[in-house]
């Protein structure tokens, strides 16, 4: 089980790359196995979809906990194309760590609360 204020602060991440970046077009969580998600340390994981990224496969950056802005947890952040995540959905392009995307992508600010 993801803990819920995890989940609170990956919508805020989320919520502020729709915000700041223009080509994106969805973001969609990751996760690795539910033994890693259950540790203190482990990161907050966002999958972009950015039609103005250049194509690079796979690259996970990694960003230190941002406590005064509301993110207690590291986070990562592997930002790709359209076309490489159609890549990824047809299995030709591989997440790292046994990795999987959730099946429907975070939601938008302007979309409020479901």
């Amino acid at each position: 089980m993801i803990n819920r204020n995890k989940d609170h602060q990956a919508q805020l991440l989320a919520d502020w790359y729709y915000q700041v970046e223009d080509g994106v077009m969805n973001i969609f969580r990751l996760t690795g196995s539910a033994e890693a998600e259950m540790l203190a340390d482990e990161p907050i994981k966002l999958l972009e979809v950015n039609r103005d990224t250049i194509p690079t496969g796979i690259m996970p950056l990694y960003f230190d906990p941002a406590p005064a802005s509301g993110i207690d947890y590291p986070a990562i952040v592997v930002q790709i194309t359209p076309e490489e995540y159609e890549k990824l959905q047809a299995r030709e392009l591989a997440l790292p760590n046994g990795w999987s995307i959730s099946d429907e992508p975070m939601r938008r600010p302007d979309e409020g609360s479901v």
